[in-house]
């Protein structure tokens, strides 16, 4: 949460919620967060993945949802029996200092795998949807081609991609430039 508010200066305690929200969220899906720690300990990023009802994505689609107002009930846990449920990428946030050095895609890769995982188990994601809250957040949309379809009632983009077979959009692979070989040792080769 601290650095949520370090990152979205301009949120509100209806966008972000408190400890104790949150607490409740997390008893219901502990499944739903992981963390990126630097080597001291310190926090590099984090994400929140939640599973939700078909009713919780229509307010998000509808661009009614707040974070910080997110119902219980809407939370999808995946101790129950296997069903589907629609993947609300609720929050992502990467520190500055670690923006461009690949922790939003392991962070994401990371639920590609438990998504997988689920999937072998009968859980199975019918979408993927997501509010847009950063510059940073839209070129990661960008990246795995989330398709914009609406605007939340403070004009951020709403973004979301019905899934196939429960499978979230691959991360391209990172570009690489070509490395230059001297020309005696291209001979050599």
């Amino acid at each position: 949460m601290a650095l949520d508010r370090e990152l979205y200066a301009t949120a509100t305690e209806v966008d972000l919620g408190g400890l104790d929200y949150w607490r409740e969220r997390f008893e219901r899906c502990p499944e739903s967060l992981s963390l990126a720690r630097q080597r001291d300990g310190r926090l590099a990023g984090y994400y929140q993945f939640l599973p939700i009802t078909s009713e919780y994505r229509d307010e998000v689609v509808g661009g009614r949802a707040h974070d910080g107002l997110i119902p219980v009930e809407a939370i999808v846990p995946y101790r129950q029996p296997p069903g589907a449920y629609h993947l609300y990428l609720c929050s992502m946030a990467v520190r500055p200092e670690w923006h461009r050095r690949g922790v939003a895609s392991r962070l994401y890769r990371e639920e590609v795998e438990f998504q997988r995982q689920q999937a072998v188990l009968g859980h199975m994601p019918l979408s993927l949807v997501s509010v847009v809250w950063s510059p940073c957040g839209a070129r990661f949309f960008e990246r795995i081609k989330l398709p914009l379809v609406g605007k939340d009632e403070c004009g951020r983009p709403i973004h979301e991609r019905m899934l196939v077979d429960g499978a979230l959009p691959e991360l391209p692979l990172p570009k690489t430039v070509p490395v230059e070989v001297p020309q005696a040792m291209a001979v050599a080769a």
